[in-house]
């Protein structure tokens, strides 16, 4: 299937046919990436560590390749940036996975709130890596303009 994906994109002239074609290509790392790290789900109970760290790496990876694709790259390199991004990120961070995470950790007759505390923790973590991604450019150009 890799073989049969990797040589239709030298048929494809089109740049979106490409960024399709490039995006199904690294979807699979994505997938198997996230199916490694769901061992950890259940490291804590009440608390998926898996999810949340698959969570915060595609938060981590569309922050710094956004940054790098804000850099005005060649057409070659961004249909590159925005297959990975899409294409590994976009399955590495499964928004499904998150609801069901959230919900498996609440249950108001017991007063179990885990599922709650999951959210807020992945939601803050994520703006946190999200600002320090996106705004590291910024930080590097002020230190080296000085």
């Amino acid at each position: 299937a890799f073989v049969a994906q990797f040589t239709s994109l030298f048929f494809y002239n089109d740049g979106k046919d490409q960024l399709i074609a490039l995006s199904l290509l690294f979807s699979p790392f994505g997938v198997l990436t996230r199916w490694r790290l769901s061992r950890y789900n259940g490291v804590q109970q009440g608390f998926p560590f898996g999810t949340f760290t698959c969570n915060l790496l595609a938060c981590a990876l569309s922050g710094s390749l956004g940054t790098l694709l804000a850099g005005n790259p060649g057409p070659e390199e961004r249909i590159v940036l925005v297959a990975f991004i899409s294409g590994f990120g976009g399955t590495l961070s499964s928004v499904a996975q998150f609801i069901v995470e959230i919900l498996n950790g609440v249950d108001p007759l017991l007063f179990k709130w885990n599922g709650f505390y999951y959210a807020l923790c992945t939601i803050f973590w994520g703006f946190v890596i999200g600002l320090v991604s996106t705004s590291s450019v910024d930080w590097a150009d002020e230190v080296s303009g000085k």
